[in-house]
């Protein structure tokens, strides 16, 4: 019995059990909550941390990534071969690089980087709207738009100009240390005048400014000191600085012919050179200061003298030899070819506005006018490769005007930029010359006129003939244009109606 009873354990009661359990687990409890809030919390900031690094990792490496890519790929020295240096195409345009290629070491870590920064700015930036600019760009000036006179300026140019800004600093206090490339300085001058020039009428004044100082900085056998020149001219215009326009017009044009300017700019008819320099480089740029100067003549009154420097400009351009067909020529050869007849349009409308300001000669002005739209039409078929001198309806010079480049000159960073403004110009002088030419033959002549204001819409607008300006179009040419061909309509419409 006694055995029996030993073999039976003790057996606490329920009660008394759960209760002393209770009882004990309470301080650790509290004691492990607080532990397990600071691990989670260890384990979250050591997360936090390992991906801040990584994010930043990623970034440095994509940021460092890009800027290697635009150094070494985009900003590399191009090879397009002996036809375009031998038309001097390769002189064209901006200038990022050194000659060897990429930006200049002397510039340093920031330096080289804010250069960068400006172009991916100029090249990659996506227009999403107007901004509303606050930049030393821009002076103020209580008659711009937006409150305060504050400008409204395309986002793109904001910030090429702010890098561009930050990398001159740097540039100038390295050019002082003489650590420089001898063209950096004057590049990076020209670039931000360009920019500056670019935001608008507001900004005249400081690209002025950095213009005459990338002139002094160059010496003056330098061929691109004739642009610069040339440049110059025409912000003096456009501030109302006739004789520093005219003085440094003057100085372009003789910079081009390798003779020494004359400090006459008072002198009745503008020193046009005899001959055209041999160089094609020159040969444009001496066209484009001729340009300058017969406008500011035609704006000025002076309709004598500009008449003078149209007819001689003219017959410089005959003076070259053309290619005996543009198909047979090499596309640097055919666009030079395409540029100087170009010029030669150009040329012609201002002598139809010229002769019939001082004559009234409405056959001589609608003959060069004519010829005008002809030579910049065949500029602009040329262009987009389409037949040349195949005369076409309205509806079918519709379909025509939308043509893009041919890829040539699409594929060659040399020609890609001058051959796009090519074509835009050649269209919008097309364009201006049909509209004139409706104007002429309106009093006399209004179905001729409507047909010519017609083809004037046709050339300026796009191609879903909605009332819109076609890319490149100046909206306020598009409202001249478009205005004359609708009012004239309307008016035949209404004539038909009482009938």
């Amino acid at each position: 019995m006694l055995s029996f009873t030993r073999a039976i354990p003790r057996v606490r009661p329920r009660s008394c059990f759960v209760r002393h359990n209770s009882q004990s687990s309470i301080p650790d409890n509290f004691a492990q909550h607080p532990i397990f809030v600071f691990n989670v919390a260890k384990r979250f900031l050591k997360y936090s941390a390992y991906g801040l690094v990584f994010l930043g990792s990623t970034t440095a490496v994509m940021f460092e990534g890009t800027h290697y890519w635009v150094e070494h790929v985009a900003l590399a020295p191009t090879e397009e071969g002996d036809e375009v240096r031998k038309w001097e195409w390769n002189l064209e345009g901006e200038r990022w690089t050194t000659p060897a290629g990429g930006t200049d070491p002397g510039l340093g870590f920031k330096g080289r980087h804010a250069v960068r920064a400006a172009w991916m700015a100029s090249y990659w930036g996506e227009e999403h709207g107007p901004t509303v600019v606050t930049s030393d760009a821009v002076e103020h000036n209580p008659s711009l738009p937006g409150p305060g006179g504050i400008a409204v300026v395309d986002p793109r140019l904001v910030r090429t100009e702010l890098s561009l800004r930050a990398a001159l600093d740097i540039a100038e206090q390295k050019a002082i240390q003489g650590k420089l490339h001898p063209t950096t300085l004057p590049q990076l001058l020209l670039l931000h005048a360009s920019v500056l020039e670019r935001i608008g009428p507001e900004s005249s004044r400081k690209a002025k400014y950095q213009y005459e100082r990338a002139w002094a900085s160059h010496p003056p056998e330098v061929m691109s000191s004739a642009r610069i020149a040339t440049k110059l001219g025409d912000l003096n215009f456009r501030l109302g600085e006739d004789n520093s326009a005219l003085a440094w017009w003057n100085r372009a044009v003789h910079l081009t012919s390798q003779k020494s300017a004359s400090d006459n700019t008072s002198s009745p008819t503008f020193p046009v050179p005899d001959n055209m320099p041999l160089s094609p480089y020159d040969q444009r740029t001496l066209l484009s200061a001729l340009t300058s100067v017969s406008a500011f003549y035609a704006t000025t009154g002076k309709l004598k003298e500009a008449r003078s420097v149209d007819e001689r400009s003219l017959d410089l351009i005959r003076s070259v030899r053309q290619p005996d067909s543009l198909a047979s020529a090499s596309p640097p050869h055919a666009l030079h070819a395409l540029t100087l007849l170009q010029r030669s349009s150009v040329f012609s409308v201002h002598l139809a506005e010229v002769e019939y300001a001082l004559h009234r000669r409405i056959p001589s002005s609608l003959q060069w006018l004519s010829t005008a739209a002809q030579s910049s039409e065949r500029t602009a078929r040329a262009l987009t490769g389409l037949p040349i001198g195949i005369s076409t309806k309205p509806g079918v010079d519709q379909i025509l005007t939308n043509k893009g480049l041919l890829p040539t000159y699409v594929q060659s960073v040399s020609m890609k930029k001058p051959a796009a403004s090519l074509l835009r110009d050649a269209r919008r002088t097309v364009a201006e010359s049909w509209n004139l030419m409706g104007i002429l033959n309106e009093a006399k002549y209004p179905q001729t006129a409507l047909e010519c204001y017609e083809r004037a819409v046709f050339w300026a607008g796009n191609a879903d003939g909605d009332g819109k300006p076609a890319e490149g179009t100046l909206q306020r040419d598009w409202d001249v244009i478009w205005g004359n061909y609708k009012r004239l309509k309307n008016q035949q419409q209404r004539a038909v109606e009482r009938k």
